[in-house]
């Protein structure tokens, strides 16, 4: 047997499981890709629904008249906001639905920083309906909403962070496989309740 009688089997088995090992690679990354596209529209529809439980609160008639009158103008401004993307990254081809289950439109639109939104309205709550010692269904409502805030964002920064891990292997940058896939950024914004 000669040298390439030897080495063509070699760099055929050596190219099989590149290809086998770059499929399984490729496959994690759409999984993970799809991660983050779920809990992104998780995050979106939580963010929403925290939004609309706090409007129904500062109209409820639990609160004082500023506070409600705060409450509702920030609601309102981050239910507004919510036809935009909560981070610009690249991933925003995300469709939101209003409560009649019309698709929010953003085109034509310069688009508010939500996350400064959005904080503005977790410090709203916390200075208003956190120190509340009264109960009521709407006050129920909100408390769920805004532990579903904390931990879909909670999720959807873990799904980031596994995408970000597999797109920096070795593998994944040479063979380019993201392909188009713009990287996707956590989203970090103040959620905090006033016991935390």
């Amino acid at each position: 047997m000669t040298w390439w009688q030897i080495l063509l089997p070699v760099l055929g088995i050596l190219l099989v499981v590149t290809g086998i090992v770059a499929t399984l690679r490729a496959r994690s990354l759409d999984r993970v890709h799809k991660n983050v596209t779920k809990s992104r529209i998780a995050l979106e529809r939580a963010l929403v629904d925290r939004a609309q439980a706090a409007r129904e609160v500062a109209r409820s008639g639990v609160l004082d008249v500023a506070s409600a009158v705060v409450l509702a103008n920030v609601a309102t401004e981050a239910i507004e906001a919510s036809a935009h993307p909560i981070v610009d990254d690249g991933w925003e081809a995300i469709a939101i639905e209003d409560d009649a289950g019309q698709t929010l439109h953003t085109v034509g639109q310069e688009a508010p920083d939500r996350l400064i939104i959005e904080s503005e309205l977790s410090r709203a709550l916390r200075h208003s309906v956190d120190e509340l010692e009264a109960t009521s269904p709407e006050l129920d409502h909100l408390h769920q909403a805004r532990v579903s805030v904390q931990m879909t964002r909670r999720f959807h920064n873990n799904h980031v962070s596994q995408a970000r891990r597999v797109r920096k292997s070795p593998l994944v940058r040479t063979l380019r496989l993201q392909g188009n896939a713009p990287e996707p950024v956590t989203v970090n914004l103040d959620d905090r309740s006033a016991g935390e």
